[in-house]
């Protein structure tokens, strides 16, 4: 509730009020909010800063309640540019180094419960005189509806007057926001106004609360603050049209809303691949998808199931309404789908477009109703009508503009050009289904269905560009956070094996998205009385016993391990990190454009890797040397016959024969048994084998009006601890310890680069200190890597001769 005698500071312009307050030495300069949302999904970051004024260390506390639906995914400490980042583990070993803390007298910070809606985080830290300190934690929660309307819930808190205060809220709803509101319990709303800017149209909003320090005070004179309460923001979207089945880069997420309006009546065919390919996972997804949506689905609405194999069968002869007795014989007809034959995908699609096409025409169906056809495949026809040139024919003339096909691919082995390029003429969308995606997926506790698909991805896409409304790939992050969820809430009741299979695949996904649930905690190594400490972050959690307390976070020693890395990028400079040293070599290799060159070969995990050289555009004129990077990267394993092309344009993977091609504008996860691969839109790619080897590839993109460069790529070896003795290759020869001396330091021909004597390998060089840059974190500026120069193509630090590493092709 407002209250109603306060006044904001800002009223009384010609009272001298005091400067900003400075507490025990330390001043809170700025706090933020900052706000996005998509589709319901918030992704909230809360950034304070603070500066220590006094003569001595002082500890500085950061507070932040947040909503308990919410779950923690990032939390960070920066002192003095420094930052100390925040990683999420298994909460039994938070549980093993907080024991291990409490006997070595350690201390403990704090999360705790705070009333009903919210949980309170808390961490501290000793910062020395006259120094900064930023902390930021990243939540995330899915808005619920309260009193018809979406509502979010910020805590507002800071304790002191603060110079630079802020809360902004930027939405982007695909259907379209109707209404956009915002208030705070601590101020009058009359009073409100002038700190508070709102505006919406179309599919976006905002909201700003920015109050002055004048605004921020309890009275003229004073200097304590009157925000203290609750500031919440309302919005709703459109629900006159039909809303959305949310579907981005493998991950497809229901919205099921209730809406005061009457609904517009749906008519959807579901055409549904059961070749034999589909056994196992995939008809799982599929059948449980089918499931809910028959648990949520209208009275109103029409549908009906086809099914291709070799041939085609139906479920009933024509659209059926969804009758209470109708939704139940559909349910016993999903639970008994079985797998078998080949794939007839020109027959199955033509028959669901002529049962939609016969129920319009003799007037089976409402006079004012949609209608929609969702393929479900994971293959290549191989049956009947095969050319895909000649379906995607077919299927353009059957439906004749009519109603929207979407056509949703599973797995890595199809052709998903085709899938995609028979959607798109027919007014819809293809996507990938990944088989560790919960098919079944939808918002929980309302009661009614509004089900059609993304109807424009494209014009979402270009709002996005024009201003940052979204973060990333929201779609996947909003799956995995519905995914914990729902896991958790079967977990309650589960029993035995149920629940520890429940429990491992909640854990393995908070791990994965990196979320701070019941199961896990998050780890923030940050300096304290020149130790190096831990603060952990809980989520409070549901076990009555053998559970870690959960109102605390825990303060435990923790050193880091060492990790040496390895890499190549740019022209092309190999960088080679020797963590015994504290130090680095580096080298570069001056070959011609299209040479091969060997990166790593273990012949005994079978894990190769090679690069193909690209060189810079220039005219016949031009003398000056050109300049040469990777512009191809092949990486293979033989055990497991896989095989990954890697070029600025796209990313191509064959297992087996099996060939799946993806763009960089995508973000994909690919997992089997031993691998995994994550494709993260225009930024890099992640390439594990089992737990021992990691590969990271950097896209660089140039300007396009550049005329000269081409862009290229980087080359990352972030863990290669499993890889044998017997690896080899420019990089993977320095896999395995070895050592160096420097000494003599001189100055060279450049001042600014001193010469040195180097000892390796029995080899006596003069090396060139330099920098280098590692653009794992950020392509375009990079980080500056110290290290010595080895010139001659790294002659006397690389086993024999640059040559020797040409290799006549990729693979």
């Amino acid at each position: 509730m407002a209250s109603g005698g306060r006044r904001l500071a800002g009223y009384y312009p010609l009272i001298p009020v005091p400067l900003p307050q400075v507490v025990n030495g330390i001043e809170v300069y700025s706090t933020k909010v900052s706000c996005k949302v998509t589709s319901r999904f918030a992704h909230n970051v809360v950034t304070t800063r603070a500066v220590n004024h006094a003569d001595t260390a002082k500890e500085v506390s950061f507070d932040v309640e947040l909503p308990k639906t919410a779950f923690i995914t990032n939390f960070t400490l920066t002192i003095d540019g420094v930052t100390y980042p925040g990683n999420v583990k298994e909460k039994e070993v938070a549980k093993k180094q907080y024991e291990k803390a409490v006997s070595q007298g350690k201390t403990a910070g704090l999360v705790k419960a705070s009333g009903r809606k919210l949980e309170k985080f808390t961490v501290s830290v000793n910062v020395a005189a006259g120094s900064k300190v930023t902390f930021e934690l990243t939540y995330e929660e899915l808005l619920k509806r309260h009193k018809g309307k979406y509502e979010m819930y910020l805590k507002v808190q800071p304790k002191q007057l603060v110079k630079h205060f802020e809360i902004t809220a930027d939405i982007f709803e695909p259907q379209g926001i109707s209404t956009l509101d915002a208030e705070a319990s601590f101020i009058t709303n009359d009073l409100l106004g002038s700190a508070l800017t709102k505006s919406f149209s179309g599919k976006k909003g905002h909201v700003s609360f920015k109050p002055s320090l004048d605004q921020q005070r309890s009275c003229p004179t004073c200097t304590d603050s009157l925000l203290k309460g609750d500031f919440i923001i309302t919005y709703d979207v459109n629900r006159e049209s039909p809303a959305n089945v949310q579907i981005v880069n493998g991950y497809f997420v229901h919205f099921f809303a209730p809406q005061g309006l009457p609904v517009v009546p749906k008519n959807v065919v579901f055409v549904i691949d059961v070749s034999g390919s589909m056994y196992g996972r995939k008809m799982e997804q599929t059948k449980d998808a089918l499931l809910k949506i028959l648990d949520d689905i209208k009275e109103d609405d029409y549908l009906n199931f086809v099914l291709f194999s070799g041939d085609v069968t139906t479920w009933k002869d024509s659209l059926v309404q969804a009758t209470p007795e109708n939704i139940q014989k559909a349910r016993e007809f999903v639970r008994n789908i079985r797998d078998q034959g080949m794939t007839n995908i020109n027959d199955g699609l033509l028959t669901g477009i002529s049962m939609l096409n016969k129920a319009r025409e003799e007037h089976k169906v409402p006079e004012r109703s949609t209608s929609i056809i969702i393929m479900l495949t994971d293959g290549d026809a191989n049956m009947g009508v095969s050319k895909p040139e000649k379906i995607q024919e077919n299927v353009r003339n059957a439906i004749g503009g009519k109603f929207p096909l979407y056509n949703l691919g599973f797995g890595n082995n199809l052709n998903y050009n085709f899938l995609e390029s028979m959607a798109l003429e027919n007014h819809g969308l293809a996507r990938r289904i990944y088989e560790d995606s919960d098919a079944n997926l939808q918002l929980q506790a309302i009661n009614d269905l509004t089900f059609t698909e993304e109807v424009d991805m494209k014009e979402m896409e270009e709002a996005l560009k024009e201003r940052d409304y979204i973060f990333g790939n929201y779609i996947e992050r909003l799956w995995a956070y519905l995914t914990i969820e729902q896991l958790l809430e079967k977990r309650k009741n589960a029993q035995g094996k149920e629940k520890e299979k429940l429990t491992a695949q909640a854990l393995d996904l908070s791990l994965k998205y990196h979320f701070v649930t019941p199961l896990t905690s998050m780890v923030v190594t940050k300096p304290e009385d020149n130790e190096n400490q831990t603060a952990i972050a809980d989520k409070p959690g549901e076990e009555p016993v053998d559970a870690v307390t959960p109102s605390t976070a825990y303060l435990t020693s923790y050193q880091p391990p060492v990790t040496p890395y390895y890499y190549v990028d740019g022209d092309p400079h190999f960088i080679i990190q020797v963590p015994e040293k504290d130090d680095a070599i580096c080298f570069n290799i001056d070959e011609d454009p299209g040479t091969v060159l060997r990166l790593i070969q273990d012949p005994v995990t079978g894990l190769t890797v090679n690069g193909q050289i690209i060189g810079e555009k220039r005219s016949s004129q031009d003398s000056q040397p050109r300049k040469t990077y990777f512009g191809k990267l092949g990486i293979a394993n033989a055990h497991l016959d896989f095989r990954i092309e890697v070029t600025p344009e796209r990313i191509t993977l064959w297992n087996g024969a099996a060939q799946s091609t993806f763009s960089w504008l995508d973000t994909v996860m690919v997992t089997q048994d031993g691998l995994s691969v994550m494709i993260n839109k225009k930024k890099n790619m992640v390439v594990s084998f089992g737990d021992g080897a990691t590969f990271v590839v950097v896209l660089h993109q140039v300007w396009k009006k550049q005329p000269n460069h081409h862009d290229f790529l980087g080359f990352y070896v972030v863990d290669s601890h499993r890889m044998s003795t017997q690896t080899h290759g420019l990089l993977g020869q320095f896999f395995h310890p070895f050592d160096f001396k420097v000494s003599e330091i001189h100055p060279g021909s450049d001042p600014t680069k001193p010469d040195a004597t180097m000892v390796v390998k029995n080899h006596r060089l003069t090396v060139t200190r330099g920098s280098q840059k590692d653009y794992r974190k950020d392509a375009s500026i990079g980080v500056k890597v110290a290290c010595w120069f080895v010139h001659d193509n790294g002659q006397g630090l690389i086993d024999g001769i640059h040559s020797d590493y040409i290799v006549p092709d990729l693979f």
